[in-house]
């Protein structure tokens, strides 16, 4: 045990880090996966009652991430500058979850009219981006930047769990009745709040705990973003940019794969799911090795690695017409994926230093969520100018784009004096 000045000059007492509160607190992004897991799925079919335009369905199932790209970084900004006796990220949680779990357990109830299911599914968003970026920012709040890899790949781990009970359990208990995968989702989360209310810290370690009070949270959001573009923080916005065009290759392979298995590898749509499912169990089966790998070897280096990986074998996919290749395939490219994705997060909350973290993991959320929002588009109209196999060429080409922005951004992080100071200076703290 030992004390550490906070930013604002007052003394912390800092507990021992602890993988096992991590695994506590990540249960909060357990609800959050299973929740956005169930709504992606079932969502849909409940509009198609009402509406036959496909098109229509994806523009309402995507006023999710417009809410998310407004909501996230102001209420991240917000919970920054919060200063109560629970701390700068709970208030949120502890309000916003609740409402959160009525709106999703309504929505079902809700789907008796079309415009009361749009306004549960906007309600239920608002709630949910609400306490997204606080619940997230949990995890490097109570971590030091050296770890954050390691705790991230259990985070992402809990995330996958919460995937996984919706697909596997609470998708079969919505063909006997809707309001039951519904309401028992609602539990989940209401338990969740339970746990990472009792787990978690007031005034966690590794942040500032005496932050100066927020004046105006959406000012304050806009003169964050507005500073990246200055020279000083480029680098960070260089990176951002990176994990955009990053997500933009994933995002596509996800969307666009269902018509190039059924049309170019002859499988059924059942089998394209398959073998996507290979993907994301590569991934959550990798997610904690590749947290560890990120805490040996660098976030940044073991990124790249990633970087190299996927876009080979991407190309190598190209002419291979057999199944079992091609989900063999994606099993490496899942774990691939985690050797970027587990150290995301961590880096971009790295430059928040101890003042700053929930600002940035909603600059995270934006640039992430606009690549998986464009990545279809992009990657549909390379299939539509070369054909199908357009789809990987077009997937490798972003990533290897990221590989260089990467790059570029972290030539120009450790070209910065004052950025080498202060993650010294983070280092020194969490020593």
């Amino acid at each position: 045990m030992k004390n550490v000045a906070g930013g604002g000059g007052e003394k912390v007492n800092e507990k021992p880090f602890s993988y096992a509160k991590i695994w506590w607190i990540g249960f909060g992004f357990l609800g959050v996966q299973l929740a956005f897991t169930t709504y992606n799925t079932f969502l849909p079919l409940m509009y198609r009652e009402f509406l036959a335009s496909r098109a229509m369905i994806g523009l309402l199932m995507g006023t999710d991430n417009l809410i998310g790209l407004l909501l996230i970084p102001v209420v991240g900004a917000w919970s920054d500058r919060t200063n109560s006796k629970h701390g700068r990220r709970l208030p949120f949680v502890v309000i916003a979850l609740p409402f959160a779990a009525l709106t999703f357990f309504a929505i079902p109830f809700a789907a008796a009219a079309l415009w009361s299911l749009i306004l549960m599914e906007v309600l239920f968003t608002i709630f949910m981006h609400s306490y997204r970026g606080p619940i997230i920012s949990l995890m490097p709040d109570h971590t030091p930047p050296e770890k954050r890899s390691s705790a991230n790949g259990i985070i992402n781990l809990m995330g996958g769990i919460g995937t996984l009970i919706s697909f596997a359990g609470l998708s079969l208990i919505y063909d006997i009745d809707p309001r039951l995968t519904f309401g028992i989702s609602a539990l989940v989360l209401l338990a969740t709040l339970g746990i990472v209310w009792k787990t978690a810290d007031r005034h966690p370690p590794y942040i500032d705990n005496t932050p100066q009070a927020s004046v105006n949270p959406i000012l304050d959001a806009y003169n964050g973003v507005k500073a990246l573009l200055k020279p000083k923080l480029f680098g960070q916005f260089l990176i951002l940019v990176s994990m955009l065009l990053y997500f933009v290759g994933y995002a596509g392979l996800n969307n666009m794969f269902p018509i190039y298995g059924v049309e170019t590898l002859g499988i059924s749509e059942g089998m394209t799911g398959f073998i996507l499912t290979s993907f994301a169990g590569a991934f959550l089966l990798f997610a904690l090795p590749a947290g560890f790998i990120g805490t040996k070897l660098g976030k940044i280096p073991t990124m790249m690695l990633g970087l190299v990986i996927l876009p080979i074998l991407f190309l190598l996919a190209i002419p291979v017409r057999s199944l079992w290749l091609i989900a063999a395939i994606f099993v490496f490219g899942g774990c691939g994926w985690a050797l970027i994705n587990v150290q995301g997060m961590p880096l971009i909350a790295d430059f928040g230093g101890r003042d700053r973290v929930g600002f940035y993991i909603g600059m995270y959320y934006i640039f992430t969520m606009i690549g998986q929002m464009f990545g279809p588009a992009f990657l549909g109209l390379a299939m539509d100018v070369v054909g199908n196999a357009g789809m990987f060429v077009a997937g490798a080409a972003f990533f290897v784009l990221a590989f260089i922005l990467l790059r570029m951004g972290q030539v120009r992080l450790a070209a910065d004096p004052e950025e080498l100071a202060r993650q010294s200076r983070l280092n020194n703290n969490s020593a």
